[in-house]
Order: C-alpha cells, then sequence, then structure tokens
C-alpha cells in the first residue's frame, strides 16, 4: 500500500471504493437504479418521501427517488431494485438513492449491497465514503467519528482513497479494508467469512443471497486453507474475531450485551492486579484475554459524545488535567487529539510482556486505565503492542514505575500518573516516534528516550511534572523538538544529554525547558542542544532561579532565564554556551539578577545580557567569542569596565571581573532590553 503525505484539510473523510468481480460489467449505459420495493421490514422502518409526512414501511411498498429509508433501533429492512440488486439496512441506518448516477445515499449506519452476477455496478456515496460494487456482494459500514469499514463477502475490491490520492489496495473476497479516522487505509486483513455470515443480522434476518454459493465457495476456501471442514465454523472457530458489523446500534452509539463497545467502562477487578503477558490477545473491538479468560473494555468517542475523559473512566476532573504544555497545539489528558479511544479500565495492573494486538478495525490510539498504580515486572520485554498509533498508560489514582521493561516499534507513547502525591518514574527505554509523559506529582526519566517520528506534530518528547522534574538519561528527538515543564522545579544532571536533531530531510525542533514554581530552581549541568532551532531555559517564579554548572548548551537560538520579580539567573562554573544566532541572558524582574561566579566563553554573533543587577564576581572572565560586542541591558552594572566617552550611567565596579574577549557596549538601562520572546518563538 503506497502513502502520500498530502493535506488533509478538514471536513468529512472522502473514500471510493470499488468492489468488483472479474466479470464486472461496464457502468456505462448501465440501467439506472429505477424505484426500489421493500420487500422485507422488521420493526421500525419509516419512509420519508420528500414532500410528505414519514409514515411506517410495508412490504411492497414502493420506494421513488428522492425517498429516503429510516430504520430504528434493532431494526432492518430489505429493499430490491428493478435490476435485482439488494439493498439491506442495518439498525439506525438512513439510504435514499438517485437513479440517474446508479447511486445509493447512505448518511450513516450499516448496509449490505448485493449485485447480481454480472450486473451493472452500483455505488454507495455517504458524507465520508464512495463505493461502486459490481456483480458482488460486500458489507459497508460509515458512522461519524468512527473508521469506515469494508468486507467483501465474495468478489474482489479496489479500496481507494479520496482524501490521499493514489492511496489504494485491493480488497479479495473474504477480506476487510478500514479507513481509520486520519483518512489512510488499512492493509486488507482476513476476516472469518464464515463467522460473518453464519451470524450477520443482514443475512441470518433474510432470504437467502442469490450469489450465495459465490459466497460459501469463500467460506470453503477459507476453511481449507485452516484446516477445518466445512459446517465447522463457530463463534469461536477463528484465532483472530475481528468486529463483525454492529446492525444493533442504537441512535446514540450504544449496543446491550456483555460485550457492548460504548458506554462508561466498569473496572476488570480479578485478577488484582491484573497482568499483561507476552500470552495476552487484545482486540480493539475490544476485548482482552489471558490465561484463557475474556474481559471487556469500552470505546471512548469524545467529549461531544460521551463527555469528560475523566468522568466517563468513573473519576472527577482535576486542576491537574487542564495544565497543558506551553507549546500544546491541544490533545492531552482533558481533549485527546485521536479517538474514538478503544480502552480497558482495571482496578491495578502490571504490565509482564507484549500482547497480541489485532485493530482490524483500525483506531488510532489503544488505552490502559488503572484505578490505582500501574507497574512493570523487570522481565526485558520489549512492549511493541502490536505496531498501534499511539498507547496510552494512565493511572487514575497512583503512581507509576517502569522499568525493566522496553517501548520499541510503535507509534505514540502517552503516560500519565494521576492523582495528589502520584509519581512517575520512567526507567523503561523507548525508541518511538513520540513519548509524553504526566505526572500530577514528581517525574523522573531515569532511561534513555529515542524520538524519531517523521509525522509533524507526532514527533518528539514531552514531559510535565506538577512537582519537580528530574532528567537523569539521554532524550535524543530526531526531527521533533523536546519539552520538559514543571510547575515545581526542574533539574538536568550532567549524565544527560537533551538533544533536538534534525532529520534527513533538514527538520527540526527546539528545546523548552520551563520550571514555574515560586521558588524553585533549574539546575543544568548536562547538554542541551537544538540544530537549527531554539533551546529555551526558563524559571517563571517569583523567586525563582536558574543555574547553569558544567552544562554544554547551544543551538540557533539560546534563551536562559529567570523571569521572576526575584528571579536569579547563575552562570556557574565549567559551562559551554554558545549560539548560531542569537544568544540572551536575562533576568528582568525588578529585583532580577544575573550572576558570573566562574569564567565562561560565550560564542554567539549576537549576545544579550539583560537583568536589573549583573554581577561579575570577583577574578571572573566572561569571554564573548564574537565580531560583534555584547549588549548590557542592567540598572546596577555590578563588575568592571571602562566607560566609553557620553557614559552617565552607573558607574563600575572595579574590584569584580569583566568582560573579555569583543567585550560588551556600555550598559543601558533595563527598561531599553528587547523582548525576551516566548518559549519556542524565536528572539
Amino acid at each position: 500500500m503506497k502513502r502520500f503525505s498530502t493535506d488533509a484539510g478538514n471536513g468529512w473523510i472522502r473514500l471510493l471504493v470499488f468492489v468488483s468481480l472479474s466479470s464486472m460489467a461496464s457502468a456505462v449505459g448501465a440501467t439506472q437504479l429505477s424505484s426500489a420495493r421493500v420487500t422485507q421490514v422488521i420493526k421500525d422502518v419509516k419512509l420519508l418521501p420528500r414532500q410528505a409526512a414519514a409514515r411506517a414501511a410495508a412490504l411492497n411498498d414502493e420506494v421513488a427517488i428522492g425517498t429516503a429509508v429510516r430504520t430504528g433501533t434493532d431494526s432492518r429492512t430489505e429493499l430490491t431494485f428493478g435490476d435485482l440488486t439488494i439493498a439491506r439496512l442495518g439498525a439506525n441506518t438512513i439510504f435514499s438513492f438517485n437513479q440517474e448516477k446508479r447511486e445509493i445515499n447512505l448518511n450513516e449506519g450499516a448496509i449490505l449491497v448485493s449485485v447480481p452476477r454480472n450486473g451493472a455496478s452500483a455505488s454507495i456515496s455517504t458524507a465520508a465514503v464512495t463505493a461502486a460494487i459490481s456483480g458482488g456482494t460486500a458489507f459497508f459500514e460509515c458512522h461519524k467519528l468512527m473508521p469506515a469499514k469494508l468486507l467483501v463477502l465474495e468478489g474482489l475490491g479496489e479500496f481507494c482513497s479520496k482524501r490521499y490520492p493514489g492511496e489504494c489496495t485491493t480488497v479479495h473476497g473474504g477480506e476487510m479494508a478500514m479507513m481509520d479516522i486520519d483518512g489512510h487505509l488499512t492493509r486488507p486483513t482476513k476476516f472469518n467469512a464464515a463467522l460473518v455470515y453464519k451470524t450477520s443480522k443482514l443475512i441470518t434476518s433474510f432470504s437467502p443471497l442469490p450469489n450465495a454459493d459465490l459466497i460459501e465457495a469463500v467460506i470453503d476456501q477459507q476453511q481449507a486453507e485452516s484446516g477445518q471442514t466445512s459446517g465447522s465454523s463457530s463463534s469461536s472457530s477463528t484465532k483472530d474475531p475481528i468486529d463483525v458489523i454492529s446492525t444493533s446500534t442504537t441512535a446514540n452509539g450504544s449496543s446491550s450485551g456483555a460485550g457492548a463497545k460504548y458506554g462508561p467502562p466498569s473496572a476488570i477487578t480479578s485478577p488484582n492486579p491484573y497482568v499483561i503477558m507476552n500470552g495476552t490477545a487484545i482486540n480493539t473491538d475490544p476485548t482482552i484475554t489471558t490465561n484463557g479468560i475474556t474481559n471487556f473494555g469500552k470505546i471512548y468517542r469524545g467529549a461531544a459524545i460521551d463527555g469528560p475523559l475523566a468522568t466517563w473512566l468513573g473519576s472527577s476532573p482535576s486542576s491537574f488535567d487542564s495544565v497543558d504544555f506551553v507549546n500544546s497545539n491541544g490533545g492531552g489528558f482533558n481533549n485527546p487529539d485521536m479517538h474514538p479511544i478503544p480502552g480497558f479500565l482495571f482496578a491495578s495492573l502490571t504490565l509482564d510482556g507484549d500482547p497480541t494486538v489485532s485493530n482490524s478495525n483500525g483506531y488510532p490510539l489503544l488505552a490502559f486505565v488503572s484505578q490505582g498504580s500501574i507497574f512493570t515486572n523487570p522481565t526485558g520485554a520489549v512492549l511493541t503492542f502490536g505496531g498501534m498509533n499511539q498507547v496510552a498508560l494512565v493511572a487514575l489514582n497512583g503512581s507509576m514505575e517502569l522499568s525493566g521493561v522496553s517501548f520499541a516499534n510503535f507509534g505514540e507513547l502517552f503516560v500519565y500518573a494521576r492523582g495528589a502525591g502520584s509519581t512517575l518514574t520512567m526507567a523503561a527505554p523507548s525508541n518511538l516516534n513520540r513519548v509524553e509523559l504526566r505526572s500530577e506529582g514528581n517525574l523522573d526519566v531515569n532511561a534513555s528516550q529515542t524520538l524519531n517520528g517523521n509525522v509533524q506534530d507526532h514527533r518528539g518528547f514531552k514531559a510535565l511534572a506538577g512537582n519537580n522534574l528530574g532528567v537523569n538519561a539521554n532524550v535524543i528527538s530526531t526531527g521533533g523538538g523536546i519539552t520538559l515543564q514543571a510547575l515545581g522545579g526542574i533539574t538536568i544532571n550532567s549524565s544527560a544529554q537533551i538533544q533536538a536533531l534534525l532529520d534527513s530531510m533538514g527538520n527540526g525542533g527546539g528545546v523548552i525547558i520551563l520550571a514555574s514554581g515560586s521558588d524553585t530552581a533549574v539546575h543544568v549541568s548536562g547538554t542541551v542542544q537544538a540544530d537549527q532551532n531554539e533551546v529555551d531555559i526558563r524559571q517563571t517564579g517569583v523567586a525563582g532561579m536558574t543555574t547553569l554548572n558544567n552544562a554544554i548548551v547551544h543551538g540557533d537560538v539560546v534563551k536562559i532565564s529567570a523571569l521572576g520579580a526575584n528571579g536569579t539567573l547563575n552562570i556557574g562554573s565549567g559551562n559551554v554556551l554558545g549560539a548560531d544566532t542569537i544568544l540572551k541572558l536575562y533576568a528582568p524582574g525588578s529585583n532580577g539578577t544575573l550572576n558570573f561566579l566562574s569564567n565562561v566563553t560565550i560564542t554567539s554573533p549576537t549576545n544579550i545580557f539583560a537583568a536589573n543587577t549583573i554581577n561579575i564576581s570577583t577574578g571572573v572572565v566572561v569571554t564573548i567569542n564574537s565580531v560583534n560586542k555584547a549588549d548590557v541591558y542592567t540598572n546596577n552594572p555590578n563588575y568592571n569596565f571602562v566607560p566609553q566617552p557620553g557614559y552617565s550611567g552607573p558607574p563600575p565596579n572595579p574590584t569584580n571581573g569583566t568582560f573579555s574577549g569583543a567585550g560588551a557596549n556600555d550598559p543601558r538601562p533595563l527598561i531599553n532590553a528587547p523582548p525576551l520572546g516566548a518559549p519556542g518563538q524565536g528572539p
């Protein structure tokens, strides 16, 4: 399957589906889809003429052009056209047709279409998809905010995305294909044709289909390939159960029964903790099976349908749920940017091994939520979750310690240790496209995180702590940015390298390190680097402090600051500071102080230092490695310098250190300093 990266735009997803037999006839000059006749009615079926009141459908009623058909909850109907094309509508489906285009209009719902052998093609058109069907039998299902689905019972199909022209895949009889909510196609996968043929209400509630022998031939072929004999199929005969077309979905998307997909989830309480291991089988239908015992999950469809995520999970929204990253484009816990989300709720959870995941539905995200804590067993397992686009681990009111395992070979990982005092220790290395960590308490990154994605806004690393954040290992992102944010303080230890690198196409991201605790500190002792992008290290608390010791900091733009009224920026010992374009050191509060405590060389074409007071300690030399002098803005220049003619500001302090190299211009009042600029927004 070939994928094209194009601008998706807005609006409903468009899709083009061709389902055909080798004997497909040309649609040119084909017989029109003239009026249909109601050939079966089950429960609540209404006819909606364009200029007349709705009425209950009856057997043999004619459905003329412009008349819509609507089915209610647990209701179905069959319509037969003049050319013997059959359309069977599932529950909560709205249908009409256009004879000139041989087009069936499906507002939403599920439909089975059977076109006679060698019959002219008929198309299905919805707000999301268009399907052309000739001489074959296929199911089609489309709901708002849900993936579109095509199952070919017999025939050959060509599945092509209109949202991404040129992205096509061929679907054979006994195969299904999906279009995810991003408009991309999944690879065709086998579904249990015998199971669907035996259990679907669009089959079992009606007379045998004219093409039944062709369907049975597909079933026989599947059973021969799997070693079964004819008639041996049962609801449990497949190792890879699929989401059979639901024809009992109610108008609001809920269903009944133990495996109902929608509505608030119930916690899986036994065993406690629930252990996900190598033998665990997960289907995004959603079901989870361990040691032969199957439990059910639920599907979250977004706040507009299911309400706030925390409430849906049986908790109460917290103030920390609403805290977002400084450079967020939306998403996060309150408003996941990807849904629907199949998920499982546990009393508590332990990750022991890599489960088998079947995602024939094409859902973008799989969630594992614990009412308490989430831990890992030190098995060395590599957790891939079947290559899901996104995986979420959420402890609703508990801590997380992830160690002794690793995460690799899937898209994105979202981890949230939620609840007052909860902590998150990320001691499991990852090799993914994107990682986002949240903890309402302390958060520590103790294992290397390697990020290498190729989709903008779906790559890079983010960590957000409600208290303190510590980074004790490498975080290296290729093509994406890195954000480290804490409502308390942040420590980057000497063992850590924070690097945002360019990918092969020259794309990269910046590094933002932001602490906002009123009297906490940002301590940087490792490497912080952003290739051809911005490094921004700041503390915004009233009495916050930013301190660099043995730090290597480099970017196209480098901004290091302590922005509180009593903020302090300390440039300590062993630092190497440089920028390709501009470097700024700021402590602009009313009592803000910039302290140069040890010798340092600063390499940048442009350097700007701004603080209410700038101290260069006795004997300290600040070397400006540039052809240009540094610009200094301060009300209290507590260092030694030789004023130029015409200088009328505060006098120098001859007993303190000085600028060397290119040196610095005479200090100017702090009020004249250029703005620092917002994080990630350039100089």
